[in-house]
């Protein structure tokens, strides 16, 4: 997770984004610029996740905490797809 100061909120992207969407009330969209789904969550959220998760590296404005669960590639293809379908179409 990184934190994205324009915004305010931590940013995740791909994979990572895909398993936090599955396991925690995020909100989801795709990044075109970044060609990949993005969730994006408060200080507080992080928080939260920090005291959930195992922090493995962390540095200024980021996070990377481990996730045991794996990665259903259909199931990600397949919301990734939709992400970028709703964003393609409301632009």
């Amino acid at each position: 997770m990184y934190f994205n100061g324009m915004i305010g909120l931590y940013a995740s992207y791909g994979y990572s984004a895909f398993l936090l969407y599955k396991n925690t009330p995020v909100a989801a969209s795709y990044s075109v610029s970044m060609q990949m789904p993005v969730v994006v969550m408060n200080s507080a959220h992080v928080d939260e996740l920090k005291k959930q998760l195992e922090i493995v590296k962390q540095g200024k404005g980021y996070y990377c905490l481990t996730v045991e669960e794996g990665i259903d590639e259909k199931e990600y293809d397949e919301w990734a797809g939709r992400l970028r379908e709703i964003k393609v179409n409301s632009q």
